[in-house]
């Protein structure tokens, strides 16, 4: 570290900047009484550019605060483990999708269970018509929250918090950073978010906590990978494409309801047997 400070004071500083900084941009519209009801990353109206400026703070922030806290040769390291991936970076990338496509499934027989339709599948109908649309998913899933978010999250603050003897800890203590991170989208009628907060607020502390069986997930994954952050984009995009995203459009409402349930379940059922293997053991001591 450059400077004679404590990594929980630095991540004190970065949670509270980052919370704020996001918080005021993404509210901006709002408090200036602009037209929210369409605004999403892709919708390109002017509201637009806040939420995704301020969706943008995680990443922002972290690059930042790698420059002002970290020595020469571990920014390099840093940015290497952001672009340029390990052989167990591919491992922790295969079990990811193997285990969110394990969790959309189900989810939809617990959704068929009720009754429910089956679901739509058309970004893969549409992969299928033309195979460059998958090029239009992948951008799509990278930007809208792996990029903006996971030089901070996974990148930056993991570094400050995690280590081989506090992975849980340090784990849900980020999840739930990150799922506060998210207040103003309950507030963007064009989110998910916003339905749930209007539907029930059980759906809500749902996703606060699927939040935090996400980065548990993650961080297993973080360290299976031996750190790679290149990892994690492609952990995180394959959660916005696949379960909650394009991919897989149209579901029905039971599907949303009950996918952050049954994630929460999974991934702490994952965490817990990822953790007693020696694989994950042997490259813990690494960290």
């Amino acid at each position: 570290m450059k400077k004679d400070i404590s990594k929980k004071k630095i991540a004190t500083i970065f949670i509270v900047v980052t919370l704020l900084l996001t918080w005021l941009i993404q509210f901006m519209p709002m408090i200036l009484g602009m037209d929210v009801d369409n605004t999403s990353v892709s919708s390109f109206d002017y509201s637009s550019i806040f939420f995704t400026v301020g969706g943008m703070m995680p990443s922002l922030l972290g690059i930042i605060f790698v420059f002002m806290f970290y020595k020469k040769e571990n920014i390099k390291f840093f940015f290497k483990r952001c672009f340029i991936p390990n052989k167990n970076s591919f491992i922790g990338m295969l079990i990811g999708l193997c285990l969110i496509c394990f969790e959309v499934f189900v989810t939809q027989c617990f959704a068929n269970f009720f009754g429910c339709n089956e679901l739509g599948f058309m970004g893969l109908k549409a992969i299928l018509t033309n195979p460059l649309m998958i090029f239009y998913y992948l951008f799509w899933g990278l930007i809208s929250g792996p990029i903006s978010e996971e030089f901070g999250w996974r990148g930056f603050l993991s570094d400050m918090l995690v280590n081989k003897k506090n992975v849980f800890k340090a784990s849900l203590l980020i999840g739930f950073i990150w799922g506060i991170w998210h207040l103003p989208l309950f507030f963007y009628p064009a989110q998910i978010q916003y339905e749930w907060l209007h539907t029930n607020l059980f759906l809500v502390l749902c996703f606060i906590l699927c939040c935090m069986s996400n980065a548990l997930v993650y961080s297993a994954i973080y360290v299976i990978s031996n750190r790679s952050i290149f990892a994690i984009f492609f952990l995180h995009m394959f959660e916005n494409i696949i379960s909650t995203g394009i991919m897989i459009y149209p579901f029905s409402d039971t599907y949303k309801d009950l996918i952050n349930p049954v994630t929460i379940v999974i991934d702490v059922l994952f965490f817990v047997i990822i953790t007693r293997t020696k694989f994950y053991k042997n490259n813990l001591k690494k960290i």
